[in-house]
C-alpha cells in the first residue's frame, strides 16, 4: 500500500472565526488511487449524502455554523469538486464527486469507553468523505449497519480493536518501518525541522533504498533544501529537482517542485533556467497554486530588468490569481517591495495591510525571512508596517534566537514611528523577556531617550512629565519624571509646588531639600523669622551662607526653638574666616549650649568669646561673661567664677543681669563653713541684690536676700539694722509662711534686745496666721517662754 497525507488547498482558502479544519489524505490500494476527506469541528454537525448507498456519486451537503471571514473560490481535485453557499448565515458545504465517494461519521472518540452507536448518527464532530475510482478501499462491496472500529470494550480480555483492514487483521501490519520514516519525515517538515527532515531522508532511503515512499522522501528533502539559506544547496536542489522530474512527470505535486527548482536556479544566478521554469509552470498548470506564485517570480525578473510596467501587470494578475491567502500573502509582499523601490510606499503599505489582515501567521512561517523583510521596510522608513509586523512575529511565535532579534528592534521601530508610548512598552516587554541580553543597557537608555527626551517650554515638559507620572505608576519612569519635574520648578523658584511632591520625592530628597533652603532663604531676607522658622524646624541640611546662617540661628534661639540652632550652628567656629564671625559664632554658641543645659559644652565657647569680646573690644559680646560665669556656677568652676564676677562688676556694674551673679555669690557665701564664712562680705551680696532688684523693680530673689541680710546682721549683732530691714520686710508682698518667718525673726531680735512685749506681740501676729508651718511651730514655743 502506498500512503501520502497532505494539507488540501481549501484549509488555506478559509479563514474561520472557529475551529473548522479540513483536510484530504491520499493513497492507493492495489495500484488504485484513493482519497479520504476529513471534516472537523469543534462541536457536531450534520453531513448527509443524497441517497446513500445507492448511489456513489451522489453529492454530499455539510451544514456548519461557520461563518469564513472571505471568499471562497470554487476547488477541483483529483476526487472531490468543493463549493459552497451562505444560508441564513450557516456554512454550506457542498462535495459532488468527480469518480464515486462515501460518507463516513466519527462522532466520538472511540479509544475511550463509549456505547457503540450505528453506523451514521445524524450529528458528528468528525466526518469523513472516501473518494475512489471503483470499490471503495479496505471495505467489503457488503456495506451495512454494524461497527465503526477502533472499538473498546469494557472489562474484556483484549479491550481494545484497532482499525482493521479488508481481512479484519490490525491496519498497522501493513505499516514497515519506512512508513514510520515517511510519517516522521513529514512530521518533521511540518514543524519546520528542515536540518532533521533531511538526517531521517537519508538514512531512511539508505536502509530502505526500494520503499515505496522514495517520490515522497526526495520531495521532502527538495523541501527541506529549499528552506536552508545555503546557496551551496543550490545545486543539490537542481540535481534532485531534475531527477524527480523525470521519474514522476505525471505526478500531481509536479508545480511544487518546478517551482522549487526555478527557485533554486534564481538563487543560483541563474535566471534564464529560472524563468523557464516559471513560465513552464505558469503554462502548463495555470489552475495550480504554484503558477500564481511563478508570475510573482517573473514579475520581480521585470522589474529587476527595469521593465515596470510588465512587472506590475504580472503582479496584478499574479496576486489575482492567487489559489489561497499563503500564496497571495507571498505575491503581495514581494509586490509590496517593488512598489517600494518604486517609492510607491502608500501602495506598499496597503498590500502589508492586507496581508496583516487576512493572513497575519504568514509572517510567522519563515521568521528569518520575516526578519529580513522587517529590515528591508524599516530601512525604507516604512516604520508602522515594519512594527506591526514585528509586533505580531513576537507575539505568536516562540522561535529563537529570530524572536530576540525582532523584539529588540521593535521598541526602535516605534519610537522611529513616533510611537512613545508603543516603545516603552515594548522596551519593557523585552527587558522581562530577556533579562541577560548583553544589550539590555542600550534598551535602557534606548526607552529613557524616548520617555524624557522633550522639546518645547518648560511648561510642555512638566506636562509630558505629570503624563509619564499618570500613566507609568511605581516605575522607575515615574520616578525620573517627578525628578525632572521638581528640577523645572526648582529652577523657578517655585518651592512650594516642589514641596508639594515631597510625598512621592521622599523627605531626603534634593529637590525638597534645596526647596526648604529656598523658603528659608526667601523669608530670613524679609526678616520673618515666624515663617523662616517652619522651614527651618523641617530640615536639618542648611544649604545657607554664613550670614544666612547667623540670621537662622537668631530666628530659631529667639523662638526658643534650641536644638535647631545648635544643627544650623555646628561647625560654624571652626569655618568662619574672620574674627568677628568667629566670635559671634561663639557668643551663640555658648547661650544656646547654657539653654540646653550642656553647661560644660558652652564653658569653652563663653569662655573663648569673652576672651575675644574684652580683647577685639567688641562691646555687643561682652556680656557672654554672664554665661560663663553662670556656666562655671554648675560646673563647680568657683574659684574662675570670682575672677570673671570681678570683670562682670567692673563691665556691668550696676546692670540688671548682676542680679543673679549677686545671688550666686550670696548663696556660695552662706553655705561656707562658719569659720570662713564672711558676713561683711555676705551682707554686701545681700544689699547689693536688694538694690538692685528695688531699682529695676523686680523681685526674682526676694525674700531670699533679705532673709540672710537679717540673718548676717543679727549674727554680727547688728540688732537694730536687721529690725529695720524687717519692718521694711513686712511691707512687701509675702506669703503666709513667709510672713510668719519674718514675724518669728522680728519676736527672735525684740527677745535679744529685752524687749519682751513687742516680742510677744510678734509671736501673737505669727500665731494668728492660719497657715500652719514650723515658723508657726517656733513663733508658739517662742510666746511660751513668756509664760513660765
Amino acid at each position: 500500500m502506498e500512503f501520502l497525507k497532505a494539507p488540501f488547498v481549501f484549509i488555506a482558502i478559509f479563514s474561520f472565526l472557529n475551529a473548522l479544519e479540513i483536510t484530504v489524505n491520499y493513497g492507493k490500494e492495489n495500484s488504485k488511487k484513493f482519497a479520504v476527506l476529513n471534516i472537523k469541528d469543534t462541536k457536531p454537525f450534520s453531513c448527509v449524502q443524497k441517497d446513500d448507498h445507492k448511489d456513489e456519486k451522489s453529492q454530499i451537503r455539510c451544514i456548519i455554523d461557520a461563518v469564513p471571514e472571505m471568499g471562497f473560490t470554487p476547488v477541483k481535485t483529483e476526487f472531490f469538486n468543493f463549493e459552497y453557499k451562505m444560508i441564513e448565515n450557516k456554512f454550506h458545504l457542498f462535495i459532488t464527486p468527480t469518480k464515486k465517494q462515501k460518507l463516513f461519521s466519527f462522532p466520538q472518540d472511540y479509544r475511550k469507553n463509549v456505547p457503540i452507536l450505528k453506523e451514521n448518527p445524524a450529528l458528528s464532530a468528525l466526518w469523513e468523505v472516501v473518494g475512489y475510482e471503483n470499490q471503495i478501499p479496505f471495505l467489503s462491496n457488503k456495506i451495512s449497519k454494524g461497527l465503526n472500529f477502533p472499538v473498546f470494550i469494557e472489562d474484556s480480555q483484549t479491550p481494545y480493536v484497532p482499525e482493521l483492514d479488508i481481512s479484519n487483521n490490525p491496519l498497522e501490519s501493513f505499516k514497515g518501518l519506512d512508513f514510520k520514516d515517511y510519517a516522521k519525515t513529514k512530521e518533521l517538515i511540518q514543524n519546520k525541522f528542515y536540518y532533521q527532515a533531511l538526517s531521517t531522508i537519508a538514512q531512511a532511503l539508505k536502509q530502505y533504498p526500494n520503499t515505496i515512499f522514495k517520490k515522497d522522501f526526495y520531495l521532502y528533502q527538495i523541501i527541506a533544501l529549499s528552506h536552508i539559506s545555503d546557496l551551496s544547496k543550490q545545486d543539490s536542489i537542481i540535481e534532485i529537482s531534475q531527477g524527480w522530474i523525470k521519474k514522476y512527470a505525471s505526478d500531481p505535486q509536479m508545480p511544487q517542485v518546478l517551482y522549487l527548482l526555478a527557485n533554486a536556479y534564481a538563487k543560483a544566478s541563474n535566471r534564464q533556467e529560472a524563468n523557464h521554469y516559471y513560465k513552464q509552470i505558469t503554462e502548463e498548470y495555470p489552475q495550480d497554486r504554484y503558477a500564481a506564485l511563478a508570475k510573482a517570480k517573473l514579475a520581480i525578473d521585470f522589474s529587476n530588468a527595469s521593465n515596470t510596467g510588465l512587472a506590475l501587470i504580472y503582479f496584478q494578475e499574479a496576486y489575482t490569481q492567487a489559489k489561497d491567502l499563503e500564496s497571495a500573502s507571498e505575491i503581495a509582499l514581494e509586490w509590496a517591495k517593488f512598489e517600494i523601490l518604486k517609492q510607491n510606499n502608500a501602495n506598499a503599505i496597503e498590500l502589508i495591510d492586507k496581508i496583516l489582515n487576512a493572513y497575519p501567521q504568514y509572517f510567522i512561517q519563515d521568521i528569518d525571512e520575516t526578519y529580513k523583510t522587517i529590515n528591508f521596510l524599516a530601512n525604507n522608513k516604512l516604520y508602522k508596517s515594519a512594527s506591526d509586523i514585528a509586533r505580531y512575529l513576537v507575539s505568536n511565535t516562540q522561535k529563537e534566537p529570530t524572536r530576540e532579534q525582532v523584539y529588540y528592534i521593535l521598541g526602535e521601530l516605534y519610537e522611529k514611528d513616533n510611537k512613545f508610548d508603543d516603545a516603552h512598552k515594548a522596551n519593557i516587554d523585552f527587558m522581562a523577556a530577556y533579562p541577560s541580553n548583553p544589550d539590555l543597557k542600550l534598551v535602557k537608555a534606548r526607552d529613557d531617550n524616548i520617555l524624557f527626551h522633550i522639546s518645547g517650554s518648560d511648561e510642555d515638559k512638566i506636562k509630558r512629565y505629570d503624563y509619564i507620572v499618570k500613566n507609568y505608576p511605581q516605575s522607575e519612569q515615574q520616578e525620573k519624571a517627578l525628578k525632572l519635574k521638581a528640577a523645572l520648578l526648582l529652577k523657578q523658584k517655585r518651592y512650594q509646588d516642589v514641596l508639594n511632591l515631597r510625598k512621592d520625592l521622599g523627605e531626603k530628597s534634593f529637590f525638597v531639600q534645596d526647596s526648604l533652603n529656598g523658603l528659608i532663604k526667601l523669608h530670613l531676607e524679609k526678616n520673618d523669622c515666624k515663617n523662616a522658622n517652619i522651614y527651618l524646624l523641617q530640615t536639618s541640611e542648611y544649604a545657607l551662607s554664613e550670614d544666612e546662617k547667623l540670621k537662622a540661628f537668631d530666628c530659631l534661639y529667639e523662638g526658643s526653638l534650641n536644638k535647631n540652632a545648635q544643627i544650623v550652628s555646628t561647625g560654624m567656629i571652626k569655618a568662619s574666616k574672620t574674627l568677628e564671625k568667629k566670635l559671634a559664632w561663639l557668643y551663640r554658641n555658648a547661650n544656646n549650649l547654657y539653654r540646653l543645659g550642656d553647661y560644660k559644652s558652652s564653658t569653652p565657647s563663653a569662655r573663648d568669646a569673652f576672651s575675644l569680646a574684652l580683647s577685639s573690644k567688641q562691646e555687643q559680646y561682652k556680656d557672654i561673661g554672664f554665661t560663663l560665669f553662670s556656666d562655671l556656677a554648675h560646673i563647680g568652676g568657683k574659684d574662675e567664677a570670682f575672677k570673671i564676677f570681678a570683670q562682670l562688676d567692673e563691665l556691668f556694674k550696676d546692670d540688671k543681669r548682676m542680679i543673679p551673679v549677686y545671688a550666686k555669690l550670696l548663696e556660695w557665701q552662706i553655705g561656707t563653713n562658719a569659720s570662713q564664712k564672711n558676713e561683711t562680705t555676705l551682707q554686701i551680696y545681700a544689699k547689693k541684690i536688694i538694690d538692685l532688684q528695688k531699682k529695676y523693680k523686680t523681685d526674682e530673689f526676694s525674700p531670699y536676700a533679705e532673709f540672710a541680710l537679717i540673718d548676717s546682721l543679727v549674727q554680727t549683732k547688728k540688732l537694730q539694722e536687721a529690725s529695720l530691714e524687717i519692718n521694711k520686710l513686712l511691707r512687701t508682698n509675702l506669703s503666709d509662711e513667709e510672713k510668719q518667718k519674718t514675724l518669728y525673726l522680728q519676736g527672735n531680735i525684740k527677745n535679744l534686745q529685752h524687749n519682751d512685749e513687742e516680742a510677744k506681740k510678734s509671736f501673737e501676729a505669727c500665731l494668728a496666721i492660719e497657715t500652719k508651718s514650723a515658723w508657726k511651730n517656733l513663733c508658739e514655743q517662742g510666746l511660751k517662754l513668756f509664760e513660765r
